[in-house]
């Protein structure tokens, strides 16, 4: 188990049926993805495409003031009523890692690295080959936290209508885990 700024989490195995189809084209998730991501990360659901609206980005970040990013969310939830928003992230990431994010710039740029300077020391104990990994996890559980400020998102999860999931995809293996966060370290 991780233990970081956010509390304590842990990667879980992720099943196809995590989220059930309801075998009929109506979109019940927002899936939150990385731009650079060269793969079909979303066919880990046993889902129909047309289940899932998807939005990528750069590093699958939610950044204050990105219009693309707040739009998108907020149509999701207000209009199409979704009932699962997931962040994806993915190891092997160009544009999360733990130490250099060249070529990134403004506020992506100083999202990472005010992530990776709150979660140093936690990052600096593990061996080098899973500072990425483990920085990729964070940078989920970041932006899972960027969710819950949304108003549209506190109301849609306080009333019950909402999930939101951090999942983490692995490129080499095909496999996926789930983020699962300790209720009470939630932020």
């Amino acid at each position: 188990m991780g233990k970081s700024r956010f509390g304590k989490f842990e990667a879980a195995p992720l099943s196809s049926d995590f989220i059930p189809s309801l075998r009929e084209p109506t979109q019940q998730i927002l899936w939150i993805g990385c731009s650079d991501s060269g793969f079909q990360e979303t066919t880990i659901l046993d889902l129909l495409p047309d289940e899932m609206m998807v939005h990528r980005n750069i590093g699958n970040m939610l950044i204050e003031g990105d219009l693309s990013s707040e739009t998108a969310v907020k149509y999701a939830v207000s209009v199409l009523g979704v009932r699962h928003i997931v962040v994806c992230g993915h190891y092997g990431c160009q544009i999360v890692k733990a130490a250099s994010r060249e070529g990134l710039q403004g506020p992506w740029q100083s999202k990472l690295d005010s992530l990776h300077s709150a979660n140093k020391h936690t990052i600096e104990q593990l061996p080098e080959e899973e500072h990425d990994r483990t920085f990729v996890k964070l940078n989920v559980l970041d932006q899972l936290r960027s969710l819950r400020q949304f108003p549209e998102v506190v109301d849609a999860a306080k009333s019950g209508s909402l999930q939101l999931h951090g999942i983490v995809y692995d490129t080499h293996t095909g496999e996926a885990s789930r983020l699962v966060e300790e209720p009470e370290c939630r932020i």
